[in-house]
Order: C-alpha cells, then structure tokens, then sequence
C-alpha cells in the first residue's frame, strides 16, 4: 500500500486533527501502510487513518485555489529553485507545492498570508491578494513590484503588503514639521526627496508637508528606520513647541548666554595673539579670526556662530532632538563624539528621550557642537556642490580614503566625505609654520613627485588630505598638525606641545610629535589618548 491523500473527499483535518494509536480497539491498521505499530491521524468524517509518513498532505491555499498544493520536503523537488513564493526563502521545512504551476509556500506565510484585508483607515475599499509573479508600480510608494500586490479593482489601485500600514502622520530627522502621507501627490513643484535627494513622481504616493509648499519625501525614504522615530501622530494632537534663545541680549554688544548666565559676555574682534590659549568653550577650535564674543570677568570665549547655536534641533543621524548641553565643560569633564569619534570638552548635542517611562526607545547619542550643527545642505570650501546625507550604504571618503557608514554625498559628482573629515578646520596655525596651514586637495600637487611631513618627517600620500602652507612648500598629516586631543580647551592636564624640548611619551618612548599632549605628573606624559588608554592602572 502506498501513501494516503489526506484532507480527503473536499474536507480537511483541520488546524488540531485528531490522534490514533494503531493496533488498540477498532483502529488496528494504518490505512497507508497497513502497519499496526505506532500513532497517527484519523479523519472520523470518512474513517480514514494514518502515520504521519503515510499520509500525502495537501491544501487549499486562497492565494492559489485553482490547484490543491501538495506537502513536500526540502530538497525533493529537482525541477524548481525552491524558494516559497511570497518571503522568496529556501524553506528548511515541509512546505507546500503545486507541480502545475510551480508555485510554493512555506507554513509561515501560509499562515500569516491574509486574501483580503478589510476596514482600512487608509482605503474605502478592500483590499484582494493577486498571488502571483507581476511587475507592477506600487500607488502608495511608487517603486516597483515584483509580485504579489494587494489589489483594489474598483480604484485600479495596486500596492505592497507592506506599504498597507504605512503610518499617516510623522516627524521625520529631516524636516521641521509633521507630514502626511497621500496616496496622489498630484502635480506641483515638488522638490527632489527630502532624504535620497532623487525624483519623486507626483501620480504616486509620498509624504508631504502642509506648511512647506514643495516639500516631499518618498514613502519608503520616510519611513526608514534612520529617518522615522516609529511614532504615528494621526491622532496626536500637534502643540507648539516652545523655541528657547540660547542668550538674552543687554544691548548692542552684550548678552548673557545661557551656558553662561553667572557673566555677561561681550562682542570682540580678531585682536588674539596666544591664539591656541584663546580658544572657543562651544566648539573648543581657536579664536583664530572672526567675531567672538568674551566674558568681562573670566576666561570664557564663544565664536558668535557658536553663541547662535540652537538649544534644541532635529538631527539627521538621530530620530529624537537633540539638546544642546553645557555642563560637561563646567565639570571640567570630557566625552567622545558618536559621529566622528573625536574626544571633546565643549558644548554638546544629546538625546534625552532615549529612555521614556524606564524603557529604553533608542540608542543614547552625543555629538559635540561641530558635528551636531551639521545640517543639509552642507557647504564645504573644496567642494563646489551642496552635500547631503543619504541613505545609501558605505561609501569611500575622498579626504582619507577610508570606508564609512555615515558620508555627506554629492548628488552630481562622486564626491563624499565622512563626519570626521567634513569637521575639520579648515585652516589652523600651527608652530611649524609662521602664517596659517590650510587643508589641501591631493590633487594641488600634480607630477608624481613624493611628499615629505616635517613634523613626523614621514611620507605624505597625495590621494588624501593634508594641510599645506601658503606656496604648497609643505605637505603635512592632518593628524600631525592636529593631534587627538586638538578639541580639548588646555587645562592643567592638556599641555600645549610649544617648548624647544619635546617631552618624551612614556608609552612609545618617542618625543611627543602632536600639538598637545597629556601630563598626569612631572614625570608622566602621553603624547595621545590612544598611549594614555593603553597605560597600566
């Protein structure tokens, strides 16, 4: 006897069929084998029963009701790649097959897989699963499908599964204000994505917003997970949120700064000489030209752009605002940047509503004042396009020639820049050279010709960026010129590296080559935080 077809005669076992145990009472023979050792299924409604083994499972799937599928194990099909029609999964375990059509489902679509789907919020209508391999333009997202779309054939209407419980309100890091999600953009003068920076076709759907005339984002860019915090705001009502100053004004050249309430500050100009002592509490960088403003009665100093620094913002590599803290230089304190992983002692832009009611809702994230104020586009002087944070995958620097997840892109050209290399100053002074060093392009120097750095007295690779004198007559390491403690404000333990002597870095037994360096005593020095990290406690 061979195998069983069960369900059998148009009914089925059902989701908890019932058990038999073969060889006790009327139920001595399985049906398929003919065997009386073991357990399996029986179907009272035609008296039927079996092993497991013996038994030919087949189903009536809604998708694909033309044909019954067959149930069959991994790897015996030779004729098909296997792969279960809607999660395209390699199935590890008994699925179901129409040899017809070829056609497969694994059991966990089969059992999340819903034909129709009703009282939509989004739609007047029902929604029907067309099972089946078709090309098609998604009406929600308007990117392409492969197979599967829900339909609605009143409303000519196709659409993913996924894009079915698209949310209709949100925040996004990329915009100000709330948008809303529409099935028709309609025509207008739309804009290029807010966060992939391409097309949007106005006869789909996208996120727009009501204040901002122009302002779209497409429905898969908004609602990915490095741009939507995952909150709908449908229902929520929308309130005002109060703008804090960072500072009050006393009058044409004063004000008193909120980071600094205890004096006021006034408004200086480029008159500094101890250019490296002087240097900004914000940003930490060196007073070295512009305006600024100074305490009266202490050692405080902020850049005017730094004085302006919004005390709250929306960020595009966090989902919450962000908030501007001060106290980490008030505690004399220091912390590490998440984006471009420098050390700092200045201002700070933190996510406080990491933890919400004891639970956790994201990553906690602090990014010093440089990198905090980034904000699209973003504007560097050797670059002549607008860059923009995108959502593609790593990228190569141009400036260091290094791989990295989070780049500022160039939508014309091929041009990218990390956080780190974008944030740095781009010209400084520093003692082996009387005027400013500025960054330079690699391709100022042209003929093949090998580059010397007089501070390490080391080759200099021309495919990245160095800082250079006036008549290129230098070629410098950027991590020469500025160390990695360039972003400290000098204190007792940070000690500018200005003496005719260099001290010696009792890690690497070699004279501090940085700018700066750390002294914990008389006797102890570390020329990097990378030396002091790796010292015996």
């Amino acid at each position: 006897m061979g195998k069983l077809e069960m369900p059998c005669f148009g009914h089925y076992l059902g989701s908890c069929p019932s058990r038999v145990t073969f060889g006790i009472g009327d139920k001595p023979l399985c049906d398929g084998c003919g065997g009386s050792d073991g357990d399996g299924f029986v179907c009272d409604m035609c008296n039927l029963q079996a092993h497991k083994e013996c038994i030919e499972w087949s189903l009536k799937f809604a998708g694909h009701a033309n044909h019954q599928l067959k149930k069959v194990s991994p790897g015996s099909l030779d004729y098909t790649d296997g792969q279960c029609h809607y999660c395209r999964e390699i199935p590890t375990k008994d699925f179901y097959h129409c040899s017809i059509c070829d056609f497969s489902i694994d059991e966990h679509c089969k059992r999340r897989q819903l034909y129709t789907i009703t009282n939509l919020r989004i739609h007047n209508h029902s929604f029907t699963l067309l099972s089946r391999k078709i090309s098609f333009t998604c009406n929600a997202c308007g990117f392409l499908g492969e197979r599967n779309p829900y339909v609605c054939i009143e409303c000519n209407f196709m659409i993913h599964k996924d894009c079915i419980s698209l949310p209709r309100v949100i925040n996004i890091n990329r915009h100000e204000h709330r948008i809303s999600l529409t099935y028709h953009l309609g025509r207008g003068n739309w804009e290029l994505c807010g966060v992939c920076r391409k097309k949007i076709d106005w006869n789909f759907g996208a996120f727009s917003c009501k204040r901002c005339p122009g302002y779209a984002v497409h429905s898969k860019c908004a609602t990915d997970s490095k741009v939507w915090d995952g909150e709908e705001l449908e229902d929520v009502p929308e309130v005002e949120e109060e703008i804090l100053d960072p500072y009050k004004v006393i009058n044409e050249n004063e004000i008193n700064h909120f980071s600094h309430e205890e004096h006021d500050l006034r408004l200086g100009v480029d008159n500094v000489t101890d250019f490296e002592m002087m240097r900004c509490d914000a940003c930490i960088l060196p007073l070295n030209d512009g305006m600024f403003y100074k305490c009266m009665q202490c050692d405080f100093f902020l850049h005017k752009v730094c004085a302006n620094l919004p005390r709250k913002r929306r960020h595009v590599l966090h989902n919450h605002k962000l908030n501007l803290q001060v106290d980490y230089c008030k505690r004399d304190s220091l912390f590490q940047c998440f984006a471009c992983k420098q050390f700092s002692t200045g201002f700070r832009y933190e996510c406080l509503t990491y933890i919400y009611r004891g639970e956790i809702k994201c990553q906690q994230i602090i990014l010093d004042s440089r990198c905090g104020s980034i904000s699209e586009p973003f504007h560097h002087v050797l670059h002549p396009h607008p860059l923009y944070f995108t959502l593609e995958e790593f990228k190569t620097c141009v400036a260091c020639d290094v791989k990295s997840p989070s780049v500022l892109s160039c939508t014309i050209c091929d041009f990218a820049l990390d956080i780190k290399c974008a944030t740095l100053p781009t010209k400084v002074r520093h003692k082996c050279d009387d005027n400013y060093l500025s960054l330079c392009l690699g391709d100022k120097y042209v003929g093949g010709e090998i580059l010397w750095c007089d501070i390490c007295e080391t080759k200099t690779d021309p495919n990245v960026w160095f800082y250079t004198n006036e008549d290129y007559g230098a070629a410098l390491h950027v991590k020469c010129v500025l160390g990695d403690l360039y972003y400290f404000k000098p204190e007792v333990e940070v000690i500018i590296n200005s003496d005719m002597t260099r001290p010696f870095c009792i890690i690497c037994k070699v004279r501090c080559i940085f700018p700066f360096y750390l002294r914990l005593s008389p006797d102890e020095s570390y020329c990097s935080l990378e030396c002091l990290s790796t010292r015996e406690i």
